[in-house]
């Protein structure tokens, strides 16, 4: 009996449910092996007298729930669970006794603000006064309102304790597997890893000194794709920094094609560049992100999307339970946020990293090495073999992140991403090692 006989002699409720569900006992009975390629929706349709448009419904609840993956033209297949593909950010040497870890992205946990002032000033507030109607507390939303593009309120924005678990909610949401997505290339790792998690498709544009490309966005949003990610202030892990004219022409673009932009700003005060959003552009397409685990601390656990309602909603509906962010977080992050001290703080912390990142980059001229560098915590840089490299600078105690790691579709172009922010000693030696290492190895194709 073949997978198609399977299929047909297990189903007993005709909807699309009741087919999604009898497939899950196969799979899960292991009736169905894992990589096996599915029957198309319009053979089962026709052998259960349904739709096709039916069968494709049980197919997306299936994807969703992890048991098929959809390939293209290559058809719809079991997914094995066995297979194992480490995400692109915890790519590096192993075993290797790594003393400066550069590879992270981290902020330097000496520039941190002190937040024990405000964890005692929330321990002597009022007492628990249970759950809230909502899940922003409206001080807070007055609190963001200077640093978002639009007024925070329940029906436009989502709180989560971090930005990639905000953006495993916003993604499922904006279209069905193999939906197109833009990106840059290189990319941050984990976005990528993202759209991966939920099959959907990244479409890789290459960047030029004023951000990405327009022709090549164009061509992406003309062959179907459904949104685009930018860092317009400084994108990571390129360090280069979108242009007014370049941000605005995408954002029209996005709007008259009614394409959805995820415009992420992470670093905030940090950063030498004036706050700027394709929002000014297209708001009702874009959807702003916003974090403060870099220029305030990682411990506030409270990353915000705000904007594209539709979005919005339909992520809430979403949601099991209870809300993501609790009010004590959000009480924190607001104390922050009105802190008449912090503004102060963050101007010496700027410096600082500006002084680390500048200090690195000159260092890495004197040698050959023109990279850009917008601020932000990362510098990208080009080297002759990424593994030769990486091998390098673990033998010095140096670890970096694999360029590849940011690359889409198999792209060669050997990099490796340097976070200067966690240089805590002398930066000019550090910058020396890099440019070793960047020569080492065989010469690059």
């Amino acid at each position: 009996m073949d997978t198609l006989d399977r299929i047909v002699g297990s189903v007993e409720d005709r909807s699309a449910r009741g087919v999604a569900s009898a497939v899950t006992q196969l799979i899960a009975a292991g009736i169905i092996p894992p990589r096996e390629r599915m029957p198309t929706t319009r053979v089962i349709a026709d052998r259960l007298g349904l739709s096709a448009g039916s069968i494709s419904d049980a197919w997306k609840m299936l994807v969703a729930d992890g048991l098929l993956e959809t390939r293209g033209r290559q058809g719809t297949f079991v997914v094995d669970p066995e297979a194992s593909t480490p995400w692109r950010q915890f790519r590096g040497v192993q075993g290797a006794e790594i003393r400066l870890d550069l590879s992270t992205g981290f902020p330097d946990p000496e520039q941190l603000i002190d937040i024990r002032p405000h964890l005692r000033q929330l321990a002597d507030g009022p007492a628990y006064r249970g759950y809230p109607a909502d899940e922003l507390d409206p001080l807070l939303a007055e609190a963001l309102r200077p640093h978002v593009p639009f007024m925070p309120a329940p029906d436009n924005t989502l709180l989560a304790t971090h930005v990639l678990g905000a953006l495993s909610e916003i993604f499922p949401v904006i279209g069905p597997p193999s939906t197109k997505v833009i990106v840059a290339q290189p990319e941050f790792a984990p976005y990528v890893d993202l759209l991966e998690r939920y099959r959907l498709e990244p479409v890789a544009v290459p960047l030029t000194d004023e951000g990405p490309e327009l022709a090549a966005v164009e061509r992406a949003v003309n062959a179907g794709a459904r949104a685009i990610i930018l860092q317009p202030r400084v994108h990571n892990p390129s360090g280069i920094v979108t242009s007014r004219r370049r941000l605005r022409a995408i954002a029209e673009l996005c709007a008259m094609h009614d394409v959805w932009i995820f415009d992420g700003d992470f670093y905030g005060d940090l950063l030498p560049v004036p706050a700027m959003s394709a929002a000014e552009w297209a708001p009702a397409h874009t959807l702003y992100v916003k974090a403060f685990s870099k220029d305030i601390h990682p411990d506030i656990r409270v990353a915000v999307l705000i904007g594209a309602p539709k979005l919005i909603r339909e992520a809430h509906r979403r949601r099991v339970g209870g809300y993501e962010v609790s009010r004590l977080n959000q009480d924190l992050l607001r104390l922050l946020l009105n802190d008449p001290m912090r503004r102060a703080h963050l101007k010496t912390v700027k410096e600082e990293y500006a002084r680390r990142q500048q200090t690195f980059v000159d260092v890495l001229a004197e040698h050959g090495i023109q990279i850009p560098h917008g601020g932000g915590f990362n510098v990208w840089v080009p080297v002759r073999s990424e593994g030769d490299a990486l091998v390098y600078l673990a033998s010095k105690g140096i670890g970096v992140a694999p360029g590849s790691a940011f690359q889409v579709g198999g792209v060669n172009d050997p990099h490796i991403r340097v976070s200067t922010a966690a240089i805590t000693g002398d930066v000019a030696d550090v910058a020396r090692e890099i440019a070793v290492a960047s020569q080492v190895g065989r010469t690059k194709r």
